[in-house]
């Protein structure tokens, strides 16, 4: 009878644990702009977490280790946003009055693609994927200049919520890791507690490394455009920057506007020449020092995963669910194989 009262005890408190797993992955969902906020303070969290211990060690209190590296943190970043953000604004208007352009000139070049597809598909097939391309490119525009007024309006929440989700995730993060850790039955605790130091010890270190990363080739491609004397130099280099954590596929897409901009106004090849130096250095620079250094073995998956990773989170999240996709695919990964040798191990 004690037993079975036992067993009943560790099943309420899994299915405990697991209901409010479940309910805060619905609160992030539901709720708007939440997903966003938390994520940037996830990596808000894993960025100044090292120092915050560092600084607990030397003998701070928490909300000392918390606040000052902070408040310094964001003097830095606003800084920086007032040092670039009139640049930053003022070429997304003039890009914004030059859409039109863009756009027929996208749709001119859409044109002579169909001409060439037709050397190698039927009149059907060469229309539908010219009309789909087209369409794309539409929605995108609509998307960007249309819905812009709620883009800001989300911006601005996300810019306030997210640094306050990121204080309190340092200040109290640990303690809710314990209460939601007490809440597992005896049985699984161990499991839970080394799943708990394994992802937090990978995602830690991919997210810095990843946005140390991203920082470097952002302001390789901007130094480079900028020497160039090429439009939008800060808009392209920030997209290019951001693209560039999607494996493979980030910096082909990055790369892709710049190229538009300058054919759609006629740049001479030299420009072209610059553009490919630009770009192409900036992955060598990356895939020779950058990643080797910083990011390999941190998040150890086989290429056909990581491919199969993006293609999902692009289909349920967009370039958001790309981004995230391998940090979530290496937690899944850590977390199967360790709850197959805790199986294992429980039947030995």
């Amino acid at each position: 009878m004690q037993d079975l009262a036992i067993k009943k005890i560790h099943f309420r408190k899994l299915v405990l644990f697991l209901l409010s797993l479940v309910c805060f992955f619905a609160f992030l969902l539901l709720v708007k702009n939440m997903l966003v906020s938390f994520l940037l303070g996830f990596v808000g969290f894993y960025i100044l977490n090292p120092w915050v211990d560092h600084l607990e060690r030397k003998g701070f209190s928490r909300l000392w280790s918390v606040t000052i590296p902070f408040l310094l943190v964001s003097f830095l970043f606003f800084g920086l946003l007032q040092t670039f953000l009139p640049t930053l604004s003022g070429q997304f208007e003039s890009l914004k009055a030059e859409f039109p352009k863009y756009t027929a000139g996208v749709q001119h070049l859409l044109v002579e693609a169909k001409t060439t597809l037709l050397k190698y598909l039927d009149e059907e097939s060469s229309t539908n994927v010219i009309l789909q391309v087209q369409s794309h490119v539409e929605s995108t525009a609509k998307n960007i200049f249309s819905d812009l007024p709620n883009h800001i309006s989300n911006s601005l929440t996300v810019l306030f919520l997210a640094p306050f989700l990121m204080f309190f995730m340092l200040l109290d993060g640990r303690e809710w890791v314990r209460k939601m850790l007490s809440l597992v039955p005896n049985s699984y605790f161990e499991l839970a507690l080394n799943l708990n130091y394994q992802i937090s010890t990978q995602m830690g270190g991919f997210v810095r490394a990843r946005m140390i990363q991203s920082m470097i080739i952002t302001l390789i491609l901007w130094l480079g455009l900028v020497i160039l004397n090429f439009p939008y130099a800060l808009v392209l280099a920030l997209f290019g920057g951001l693209l560039n954590l999607i494996p493979y596929l980030g910096p082909v897409i990055g790369a892709v506007p710049a190229f538009l901009v300058g054919f759609i106004n006629g740049a001479p090849s030299a420009d072209f020449t610059g553009l490919l130096i630009i770009y192409i250095g900036a992955q060598v620079i990356d895939s020779a020092l950058i990643v080797p250094f910083l990011v390999a073995k941190i998040v150890n998956l086989h290429p056909v995963t990581v491919v199969l990773a993006i293609i999902v989170g692009s289909q349920t999240m967009g370039i958001l669910g790309m981004i995230i996709s391998i940090p979530v695919a290496s937690a899944l990964k850590v977390s199967a194989q360790s709850i197959y040798a805790h199986v294992t191990d429980f039947r030995k």
